[in-house]
C-alpha cells in the first residue's frame, strides 16, 4: 500500500540505498553523545521510539534477510537488546513506539503460503515479552500501529477492504479490543495516523485520489486539515505532544521540503541546517523539542537534526557513515534513531546529553 513507503518500507529502502561526524549550529560541538544500541550480529538495526524511562524500541534483522519477514521487534534497555515478543505464526515484526508503562506497538507479518507469496501484516501490542494482535477494520486486511499513549490507545492505519489499497487512519483501543475508523478529509480516499497524545489528539495524513498528502487532525472533532507553508501543497503530521503541538513537514510538488510545527492554527517553519536544502520532523516532546533529519550541505544523504529554540542542531553521524536520522525524543531529551557506518551496517543509535552519557550497550547472551 502506498502509505507504508513512508514508514516501514522506507526502512528497507533507506537501508539498501545508503552505505562522519557532524557539528551543531554554527559549527559548535553538539551537546549530545552518540551511542550504538544494536546487535553486533545484525546488519540492519533501527530505533524508532523511546519512553521517559529511556527504554527504546525498534527492529533488528538478525539473519540479514533484508526484507520485512526477517525483521524482529526489539527493545533496547539497560545496556541490553532483547526481543519485544512474538506473535504466534508471524515470521517478522517491528516496534514503533513505547509508552511509560512499557507497552509498545508496531506490526507483525505472516506468510500466507510460501515466500515470496502473499503476506498479512497486523498491528500488534507488545507487552511483557508477549505480542497481541490488535486486528484490523471489519473486512480489512493489513494494519499497522505507529504510536501509543499512556492509556494504551494506539494509532495507525488499516485497509478498509482486503482487496483494495485504500487505507483509513485507525484507532486501536486495547482495553476494549476495539478498532475505530477515523476517516479522511471530505473527498479523499485514504488516510493514516502517525501520532497520538495522552489527551486523545490524533494526527497524520489524508490522501486524495492522486495521492496528494495533507497533514490532518483526526480527533477530537471532525477530520481537519492542518495546512501547509505558504505556496506549498503537500504536508504531513508525524508526531504530537500533550500541548497539541504537532510536527512533520511541508513541501511543494516540485520544490523544497521543510520541517514544520502545526500549532494554534498556524504552520511554523522549523527551518533547515545552514547550508542545507531540506528537513523533516518526526517527533516532538512536551518541551517543544523536535527531531528529524535533513541535509547539511556536506554532500551526505542527510543528518539527524534537533529543532529547538529557533535553532537547527546537527546531531552528527557515525565515523565513516553518510546518513543518520532521528525518530523520537523523550521529555529528558534522549533521542533515538538510526545511522549507517559506511561498511554496510545500519545501527540503532541514541543521542544523550553529554553529562548523562553511559558506556556502550551489550547484547543479551545468545542474541
Amino acid at each position: 500500500m502506498m502509505q507504508r513507503s513512508i514508514r516501514s518500507a522506507a526502512v528497507l529502502a533507506t537501508l539498501l540505498a545508503v552505505a562522519g561526524g557532524g557539528a551543531a549550529l554554527g559549527g559548535d560541538p553538539s551537546p549530545y553523545v552518540m551511542q550504538k544500541l544494536s546487535l553486533p550480529s545484525s546488519l540492519l538495526n533501527y530505533a524508532e521510539g523511546i519512553n521517559n524511562h529511556g527504554v527504546a524500541v525498534g527492529g533488528v534483522d538478525p539473519n540479514s534477510l533484508l526484507r520485512d519477514i526477517g525483521l524482529s521487534a526489539a527493545i533496547y534497555s539497560n545496556g541490553q537488546v532483547s526481543g519485544a515478543g512474538v506473535l504466534v505464526g508471524a515470521t517478522g515484526s517491528y516496534d514503533y513506539a513505547i509508552n511509560d508503562l512499557g507497552r509498545s506497538v508496531g506490526w507483525a507479518i505472516k506468510l500466507l503460503g510460501v515466500y515470496p507469496g502473499p503476506t498479512l501484516t497486523h498491528a500488534v501490542l507488545f507487552a511483557h515479552d508477549t505480542a497481541q494482535d490488535l486486528g484490523a477494520l471489519p473486512g480489512g486486511g493489513n494494519s499497522e500501529a505507529y504510536a501509543i499513549n499512556q492509556l494504551d490507545v494506539a494509532a495507525g492505519y488499516s485497509q478498509v477492504n482486503a482487496l483494495s489499497f485504500e487505507t483509513h487512519a485507525t484507532l486501536f483501543t486495547f482495553a476494549t479490543h476495539s478498532v475505530t475508523d477515523l476517516g479522511t478529509l471530505p473527498g479523499d480516499i485514504s488516510s493514516i495516523a502517525y501520532g497520538i497524545n495522552d489527551y486523545g489528539l490524533v494526527v497524520g495524513s489524508s490522501f486524495d485520489s492522486n495521492e496528494n498528502e495533507r497533514a490532518v487532525r483526526f480527533l477530537p472533532g471532525p477530520v481537519t486539515a492542518l495546512g501547509t507553508l505558504p505556496g506549498d501543497s503537500i504536508s504531513e503530521a508525524r508526531g504530537v505532544n500533550d500541548q497539541g503541538q504537532a510536527v512533520g513537514f511541508s513541501t511543494r510538488l516540485r520544490g523544497s521540503t521543510h520541517a514544520v510545527m502545526f500549532a494554534g492554527g498556524q504552520v511554523v517553519d522549523l527551518g533547515v541546517y545552514p547550508g542545507g536544502t531540506y528537513s523533516v520532523a518526526a517527533a516532538i516532546n512536551n518541551f517543544g523539542q523536535a527531531v528529524g533529519s535533513g541535509d547539511t550541505g556536506d554532500g551526505s544523504f542527510g543528518h539527524a537534526l534537533l529543532f529547538q529554540n529557533g535553532q537547527v542542531v546537527d546531531l552528527g553521524q557515525l565515523p565513516g557513515g553518510n546518513s543518520s536520522w532521528a525518530t523520537a525524543i523523550n521529555d529528558r531529551g534522549d533521542i533515538v534513531g538510526s545511522a549507517n557506518d559506511g561498511n554496510g551496517t545500519v545501527w540503532a543509535v541514541k543521542w544523550t546529553l553529554a553529562h548523562w552519557a553511559v558506556g556502550p550497550l551489550r547484547p543479551l547472551p545468545g542474541r
